[in-house]
């Protein structure tokens, strides 16, 4: 993962990249993943070695990951951390078979929230509020 901090670092991806382990932390209770967190890359050079192991050269990475290669530029320290998924340990707890009977706010399959109507058009006061405007596509 280029985005995990890999044990090692960079001499840890000279060699056989199948025996690297990343700082990555799940726990998962009966096939259910409760928490998940990592150790994040912090280091461009690294994060450019990761994706050259899977096949990305250093121009792609910059084509898709271009605001994070600008931010590592500038320098980023270490960081990490890890996140309960609530929603599923309610699922559990409440003997649920699909999440989207206890998630907070359901989405169907188009991540559209039926409740709100939403993604919506935003209203021409809306834009104007918030000083945008849409351009058509050509």
């Amino acid at each position: 993962n280029p985005f995990s901090m890999p044990q090692g670092g960079m001499e840890a991806l000279q060699g056989d990249p199948l025996k690297v382990l990343g700082y990555q932390y799940d726990l998962a209770c009966n096939g259910y993943e409760l928490v998940s967190g990592a150790i994040r890359n912090h280091s461009l050079e690294i994060m450019f070695k990761a994706f050259e192991i899977a096949g990305y050269d250093n121009d792609e990475v910059r084509k898709r990951f271009g605001g994070m290669v600008n931010a590592f530029q500038y320098g980023a320290p270490p960081h990490g951390g890890c996140a309960a998924g609530i929603d599923r340990i309610v699922m559990l707890l409440a003997g649920e078979q699909n999440i989207r009977e206890v998630i907070m706010f359901p989405m169907n399959q188009r991540a559209e929230d039926q409740m709100m109507d939403a993604p919506s058009y935003p209203t021409s006061d809306q834009l104007m509020e918030l000083g945008l405007r849409v351009v058509p596509q050509e």
